[in-house]
Order: C-alpha cells, then structure tokens, then sequence
C-alpha cells in the first residue's frame, strides 16, 4: 500500500483529499503545518506528497526543501489558491500542480498516475 501525506492548513481540504485518496486503497498521513510535515515525513515515509503551497509559519517551498534535504527525492503534488501555480511548481520542484479550487478525481488520478 502507497503512502501519501497531506499537508494543507485548512482542514476540509485535508479531510476531502485524504477521504478520497484512502477510497482509493492509499494510507494517508495529515499535517497542517510545516513542523507537523518533517516529523510525518520522518517518522512515516511517504511515497508521495500534496503539499499546499501556502502554509503558516513556514511555506511550501521551505517544506519541500526540507522534506527533500532529509528524506530524498519524494515526488510532490502542489495545491495552491495562487495564481502562480505554474512558477511555484517549478520552484519546488513538483511532478505537477492543481489550482484551487480543484476536482479530487484529477488529483487521485495524478497521485495514480505517479505512483504506479
């Protein structure tokens, strides 16, 4: 079974993607900050991870440094509410990005797609 950790700092996003991924078959780890992202990275490895871009105290690009500086190469799927979704993808490295608001079936079918 794949893992994936969800960080998002609004807990209805957290909760509709995680509920949609686990649906799936998938085991879901939440965080929704970027200290609880490091500790959930460290102590559960995920295979993959959705990364909100805009997080409190610590953004998603300071995340994905870190996760990647201590755990490797983890693909990431970027969710951001900016317009700019494109840029900061790149910017973070990201296999891809969804624009909020999203369809949950795109980003199942994109976890899917990598993880396969």
């Amino acid at each position: 079974m794949s893992k994936v950790l969800v960080i998002d700092d609004e807990p209805e996003i957290v909760q509709f993607v995680s509920s949609a991924l686990e649906d799936e078959g998938y085991e879901v780890f939440r965080a929704a900050n970027g200290r609880q992202a490091a500790d959930a990275a460290a102590h559960d490895k995920p295979d993959l991870i959705v990364l909100d871009m805009q997080l409190p105290r610590q953004d998603g690009h300071e995340v994905a440094q870190e996760v990647r500086r201590v755990h490797g190469d983890i693909p990431i799927l970027l969710i951001t509410a900016d317009g700019r979704a494109q840029e900061k993808a790149q910017r973070v490295g990201a296999f891809a990005f969804l624009s909020k608001p999203f369809d949950v079936t795109e980003l199942v079918a994109l976890v899917h797609g990598r993880l396969r």
